[in-house]
């Protein structure tokens, strides 16, 4: 039998000086961490979460791990949400929205580089990914299955069977409870977990060992795409841009980790080559805590932050005598008496329209800005100075005639600051 506690006194080696957090919830797997990273004397906390979605059980799950965690002088968190009333007024899947809620709690406790999340899977939690991934065609990142530490997680038990734990937590008497929902076949991994795989592992005494050996294989691929990425991750960062000529020489699987690396649905692949083919100016809109959107500009690919900050001008209007000798594209001058009400700024809309000097009848502001080549995602930033009739100013870009300043006139100076607008 594997030595587990030697095992996870090697995987976290000289690193005593972290806090690790284990995910517990009372099974066996998560029991036997929890002991043994206390008994390794390091900054250990228990997380646990109760859903309250099996009755009485879920409280004694609870009961279970405040009473080790008090026994034992281990610092605890608990979490407790009615799931299922949540389901019944959200809708969603409950496996999902489970595992949604669980990393939140899990995020929150990740306050540096230091804070580990210590998760329970083994190796048969990996044999049963790497086949529920496979019938997803979910691709390299999905067939690299678990990585034994990645973005704050860690998973000592990763190469250790379920067989290994539980004769360990026998010989130790460690105390444990039995979730009987995964006996249920109801749910695809149990399925899987309960009926395929021990079939398979039957006829095929080296599947285990077959399907470590891929995952192996395909984790190296997968961190091979991972670092081939990277700088273009940095680049959109930076600048919230994407070269054509760089997306162009992706293949699929470098694209599907574009976006893995970005935080979006892989399901986006296609979208996202439909976006690089039509014209400049149409708009990927896609759910995302920091993108809010993908834009053509022409070359290259914008992507939108989810929250930004819009520069608001403000004007400030004197009156003055003469004309200057040189204008800038930050001041004008109108004639006060042919302005109508009182002098405005905002964001230009679809539709508005403006009389500039040296042109017949009106033209649209979407037009000037296209004539201007002003990027698709630097267009909410154009503002137009109004009155109560009438656009006189695309700022920057096109002065209207209706009431531009003369000599003689009773002139009005507009000169324009700036601010934040939260």
């Amino acid at each position: 039998m594997i030595d587990i506690e030697q095992h996870i006194s090697n995987f976290i080696g000289k690193n005593t000086d972290k806090q690790y957090f284990v995910a517990c919830s009372g099974g066996v797997d998560s029991m036997v961490l929890l002991t043994i990273f206390h008994q390794l004397n390091v900054n250990v906390c228990a997380l646990h979460i109760n859903y309250q979605l099996r009755g009485n059980d879920s409280e004694k799950d609870q009961v279970l791990i405040e009473e080790f965690c008090k026994q034992k002088n281990i610092p605890y968190h608990i979490k407790q949400i009615d799931l299922q009333k949540q389901l019944d007024e959200l809708g969603g899947n409950l496996q999902d929205e489970a595992r949604k809620v669980r990393y939140s709690f899990f995020e929150s406790f990740k306050t540096n580089s230091n804070c580990k999340i210590v998760l329970g899977h083994h190796v048969d939690d990996q044999i049963e990914t790497f086949f529920l991934n496979l019938a997803r065609n979910s691709g390299v990142m999905g067939l690299a299955c678990m990585l034994p530490e990645h973005n704050g997680y860690i998973r000592p038990l990763l190469t250790v069977s379920k067989d290994e734990i539980l004769e360990f937590a026998q010989s130790k008497n460690i105390v444990w409870r039995e979730d009987v929902s995964n006996q249920s076949n109801k749910y695809r991994r149990n399925k899987l977990r309960n009926v395929i795989l021990p079939d398979l592992k039957n006829q095929i005494p080296t599947l285990r060992k077959s399907v470590l050996e891929l995952t192996r294989i395909f984790q190296v691929k997968q961190l091979e795409l991972s670092n081939r990425i990277k700088p273009s991750i940095e680049k959109i960062n930076a600048t919230q841009i994407l070269a054509f000529d760089e997306f162009d020489a992706f293949d699929e699987f470098e694209q599907i980790e574009l976006l893995r690396q970005l935080e979006l649905s892989s399901g986006l692949s296609t979208e996202l080559i439909k976006l690089r083919a039509a014209i400049k100016g149409k708009r990927l809109v896609v759910t995302n805590n920091s993108i809010q959107e993908i834009i053509h500009e022409g070359t290259f690919f914008y992507f939108k932050n989810a929250v930004e900050k819009i520069t608001i001008p403000i004007l400030h209007l004197e009156k003055v005598d003469l004309l200057p000798h040189a204008f800038s594209k930050d001041v004008l001058f109108l004639d006060s008496s042919k302005i109508s009400g009182e002098l405005k700024i905002r964001q230009w809309e679809i539709g508005d329209r403006i009389k500039p000097i040296g042109v017949v009848g009106s033209k649209l502001i979407s037009d000037i800005l296209k004539d201007a080549k002003i990027p698709n995602h630097l267009r909410p930033n154009q503002f137009v100075v109004h009155d109560d009739l009438k656009i006189v100013w695309c700022v920057g870009l096109c002065v209207g005639r209706e009431a531009v300043g003369q000599n003689g006139a009773d002139l009005l100076k507009v000169v324009l600051n700036t601010e934040i607008l939260i």
